[in-house]
Formats: C-alpha cells, sequence, structure tokens
C-alpha cells in the first residue's frame, strides 16, 4: 500500500553533536510521488547531527526543513568526519531491494562544497552516493561529476532511487533522469540530507528542505527512459505525457499573466493546474512553485 504521507518534525536546540528527533508523519500531498511503480511509502524517525552545543537546524509545523553552516564550526563528530554538519540521518535502514528518496530542495547562493543529499553504507567507501552543491551553482556526484544546473536560490524537486541489488544509483532533478552511476557495494544503508562539510567548503551554506519522503519496494528500480531535450518525463508511475498531447489541452505558461485557481498551462511539455491565484513572473515557472502550481 502506497501511504501517502510526508515528513515533518520538531527540533529544539541541539546539546549533543547527535540530537535525535522524532518525525511526524502526517496527510501527505497529493502532488508528490515516487519515480516508477511498485513502491511504498515507510516512515520511522530521524536523527538531527549539529555540532557540538550548537543549533544549525529548525524545522517548523508545515515540515520545512532549515540547514546552515559556518566553515568555523567544529566537527560534528571529532576525528570520524571531515568537517561539521547539520543533516538528518534518517533511521530505516536496509541492505537489499529498492529504495527512494525524495525532497523539495532549495540551496542558498554561495553554498560551495557541502554534501546536501547522500546515500549512506558501501563496501569500498563509506557511502554509495554522494551529491555536493558546487559553486558552479549546480549539485555534482561527489563534487567531480555535473548532475544538475542552476540550483541556486531555486527550489528544485530531487529524487535518488538507490538498487542495492543491481548496485546502481539514479538520480532524478525535476523528474528527469539526471545521473545513474554504480554503488560502493553491499552494506547496510539509509539516507540523509541537510548539510555535510567537506574541506574547502564555503564560509556559510545554507539549505532548505521540504516534502521529504522515503519508499521502499523489494525488486529492482529500473530507471525511466531518458528524458529528450523537449520533454520532461513523469514522476508519477503512469506514462508521462508528450508536448502534444498537453499542448492542445492548456496554453503554455509566461511571465506577466494574472492566473487563478483551477487554471491550467503546459510547462517542458507537462500539465499544471494552478493552486493559488497570483501573477507569474520569471523565477516562478511551475516546476519550481509547488505551492502554486500542481501537476496533473
Amino acid at each position: 500500500m502506497d501511504r501517502r504521507m510526508f515528513l515533518a518534525g520538531g527540533a529544539a536546540a541541539g546539546a549533543t553533536a547527535a540530537l535525535a528527533t522524532a518525525g511526524l508523519w502526517t496527510a501527505r500531498p497529493a502532488h508528490a510521488a515516487a519515480i516508477g511503480s511498485g513502491w511504498s511509502e515507510v516512515g520511522g524517525g530521524y536523527k538531527v547531527h549539529q555540532p557540538p552545543n550548537m543549533t544549525r537546524h529548525t524545522v517548523d509545523s508545515t515540515g520545512l526543513h532549515r540547514f546552515w553552516l559556518y566553515d568555523t564550526d567544529p566537527s560534528t563528530f571529532p576525528g570520524q568526519d571531515s568537517g561539521p554538519r547539520s543533516e538528518l540521518r534518517f533511521l530505516d535502514e536496509y541492505t537489499s531491494g529498492s529504495a527512494q528518496f525524495e525532497c523539495d530542495m532549495k540551496i542558498t547562493s554561495g553554498a560551495h562544497n557541502v554534501c546536501v543529499q547522500q546515500v549512506f553504507g558501501g563496501a569500498t567507501s563509506a557511502t554509495a552516493f554522494m551529491a555536493l552543491a558546487m559553486n558552479t551553482d549546480s549539485i555534482n556526484r561527489y563534487g567531480t561529476t555535473p548532475i544538475h544546473s542552476p540550483v541556486y536560490d531555486r527550489w528544485i524537486r530531487l529524487n535518488v532511487v538507490h538498487d542495492a541489488g543491481a548496485g546502481k544509483v539514479y538520480v532524478y532533478v525535476n523528474g528527469q533522469l539526471k545521473n545513474t552511476s554504480n554503488d560502493h557495494g553491499d552494506n547496510t544503508h539509509y539516507f540523509k540530507c541537510g548539510i555535510y562539510g567537506r574541506a574547502g567548503m564555503s564560509p556559510y551554506s545554507e539549505v532548505y528542505i521540504k516534502n521529504i519522503h522515503l519508499y521502499r519496494k523489494s525488486g529492482g528500480a529500473s530507471p525511466s527512459p531518458t528524458p529528450t531535450s523537449t520533454a520532461t518525463s513523469s514522476p508519477s508511475p503512469t506514462p508521462s505525457p508528450t508536448p502534444t498531447s498537453t499542448s492542445t489541452q492548456a496554453p503554455a505558461w509566461a511571465p506577466g499573466v494574472a492566473y487563478r485557481v483551477g487554471d491550467r498551462v503546459t510547462y517542458a511539455g507537462l500539465l499544471y493546474s494552478c493552486l493559488q491565484a497570483h501573477t507569474s513572473q520569471t523565477t516562478w515557472e511551475p516546476p519550481n512553485t509547488p505551492a502554486l502550481w500542481q501537476r496533473v
């Protein structure tokens, strides 16, 4: 059963390096969906990792998490890591099958050489996958292989799918398959997100994350077909609509238009419905503003 839920929770000021926080699971927004089919949403708690005796994470009643770090902050686990952390460590571990992490993420301009999402666990490395924010206005796999740009000061939808049986990690941004890589072997795995400081990190880093969902299934997780330059593959279990089919249903989104609740538009070949009345403007494109637009 696909339990449609999202992760929210409160965290008090951190007095220790690893502050345990119970995640609260409540009704999930209808527009959120896993990449592919056959997934079941899983719930559980998480731990907040922060520098010792410091607060570098907050979360509000809507489930919006804010993470921030200074490069002068002390190491969260002295002698065990490369620098300070302000991150969530999810407690739902797995050793087989497939797992998927989903969230909406906004990385503040200037964040550099900090890990914003990872799949922990490997035989030849501590992690199976790491996504780093870089000063190239991008997120990169382990800082070297570009995944997606631009990312600064805008919301992106991030889905990381780990097929532990096949040893593959698939990364989707805004529903598009952006990167496929090998993991680093069998081990106990779990997801993390937030900010994990690396050597040479920016003086100040800040990341916002919301609409967090975790999914599992026992089988493999073959990637969706690689999208073309003119269409975006759909994150829903149903086949992706094509630009031809959606363009006949609604006009294309444009800036400077007064949209009303229920209005429909197309953007990058996909159909969206207006959730809140507003006058559109550049940077408020439907994929970047889930509060204003919902995929149909």
